[in-house]
């Protein structure tokens, strides 16, 4: 039941007509600056000095920005992006990495009315959340309370269970970990970092991401290195695959190219979360009283988790045609990485997954936490904390094809409420002057 839901109505085309939609609005709002104005969204926000601070009871901007990636960079970009290619083939890269550009706009939506409509607590901390503005949108709090819901719901299955088993997995065929223990010592690392609230989450993240992030990327472009020979009929498979162009002379275009479309769709959202609203939650917990600013902020997690890291994946694993080993996208990656290392490359990825995931999950109690707090006004928060943390004991046992298929649900569950309330509210989503106006060019000093 739940794969037939998947497949026929929360993957299937009305929602991808509603997420291409709804990028292509932002997009146009935007003046397409996630293609146009990259330059200047990055020295707005990484290159600026003057904004990286942060006034002891919220994060800075810095800290939004590697903190959402620690929630968006775990699985998805290793197993999911694995899976996405063994099943919908290399044409999933392609939707993968259009949903990514699509989705910087949403993305920036979201956080800019995030930011507009989040709250501050009496101890000077601010709380803000899709659930807000969606309230907002449809004019009645049980829409609010509908998405707020659903996010405790998800993070308890996406964020945790599907993160804590890709981690118990890959130990296992790694070290042959037992998974129960696997999930026991990681059950007991999150509940350090969730009881430590999310400055601690944050400080963590500002110093770990970086580092993971750069020793992975160096292992894939050691790949892709070795086999730059192959790059550039990847990229040729790609495109043509995206469109099919061969199952058109068969009369199978459209099955084939819709497969490869929701495959590329589900998996690139699942891992950038854009559309979803979550990563709002972190985005507004900042110091920065600037909404525009802190949505390019949100707008540079995309880029980094989808456009780089779930590129670098997807072409490690089709320049050594780690993609044919097989529909699991942990063997999948084991095998494309054999080739650098060797024997350790089981080792490589269980790491690099075991990292990736214990963030994601840290990351995704705080999105649990805030919208129980905006269900109940802050009450029951150490027990879902506690459930939460047990869940990971669950998620470590369970099948795997079981776990990813209750995600993709969950997943498209939370985009529902969330893309028409962006839409709904888009006449206040403005833009940020360094995007509407181009800086003008310094004239040289005369010799």
């Amino acid at each position: 039941m739940i794969q037939w839901l998947n497949d026929n109505i929360i993957w299937g085309p009305p929602m991808l007509i509603i997420y291409l939609l709804t990028g292509a609005v932002f997009t146009v709002k935007l003046r397409f600056s996630q293609f146009t104005g990259l330059k200047r969204i990055f020295g707005a926000t990484l290159f600026n000095k003057e904004d990286k601070g942060s006034d002891g009871k919220n994060l800075s901007p810095l800290q939004t920005l590697t903190s959402a990636l620690a929630t968006t960079l775990g699985t998805g970009n290793i197993v999911a992006v694995g899976a996405a290619v063994a099943i919908g083939g290399a044409g999933a890269v392609f939707w993968m990495l259009l949903s990514a550009f699509l989705g910087m706009a949403t993305c920036y939506a979201e956080n800019v009315l995030g930011m507009k409509y989040r709250q501050q607590r009496s101890d000077g901390s601010w709380f803000g959340g899709a659930f807000h503005y969606i309230t907002a949108a449809f004019g009645s709090d049980k829409a609010g309370k509908l998405y707020a819901l659903l996010c405790v719901v998800a993070a308890v299955g996406m964020g945790n269970m599907t993160q804590i088993n890709a981690l118990s997995s890959s130990l296992n065929s790694a070290f042959n970990t037992p998974t129960w223990l696997s999930g026991t010592v990681a059950a007991a690392v999150l509940a350090i970092l969730i009881f430590g609230g999310v400055r601690l989450f944050g400080k963590v993240t500002e110093k770990l991401i970086p580092v993971i992030s750069a020793v992975y990327i160096i292992g894939c472009i050691a790949v892709i290195a070795i086999n730059i020979a192959s790059v550039p009929s990847v990229f040729l498979r790609i495109i043509t695959e995206a469109f099919d162009i061969r199952a058109a002379a068969g009369g199978i275009f459209g099955s084939v190219m819709m497969k490869g479309m929701s495959w590329g769709f589900r998996r690139g959202i699942f891992s950038n979360e854009a559309g979803l609203g979550s990563t709002v939650m972190l985005n507004t917990a900042t110091s920065s009283d600037d909404p525009e600013k802190q949505g390019m902020w949100a707008m540079l997690q995309v880029f980094f988790d989808t456009i780089v890291m779930c590129t670098l994946t997807a072409v490690t694993l089709l320049v050594t045609g780690a993609d044919k080993a097989a529909a699991d996208g942990i063997t999948n990656a084991v095998y494309a990485f054999s080739p650098v290392f060797g024997d350790f490359s089981a080792a490589f990825v269980a790491i690099a997954i075991t990292l990736f995931a214990i963030t994601t999950t840290a990351g995704w109690s705080v999105y649990g936490t805030s919208s129980l707090e905006y269900l109940t006004g802050g009450k029951g928060k150490t027990v879902y904390r506690l459930v939460f943390i047990g869940a990971t004991l669950i998620g470590a046992t369970m099948k795997l094809e079981t776990v990813w298929q209750l995600c993709d649900l969950l997943n498209g569950i939370m985009a529902i409420p969330n893309l028409p309330a962006i839409l709904i509210l888009s006449r206040q989503v403005t833009l940020p002057v360094i995007l509407v106006h181009r800086p003008a060019k310094r004239k040289r000093k005369a010799a």
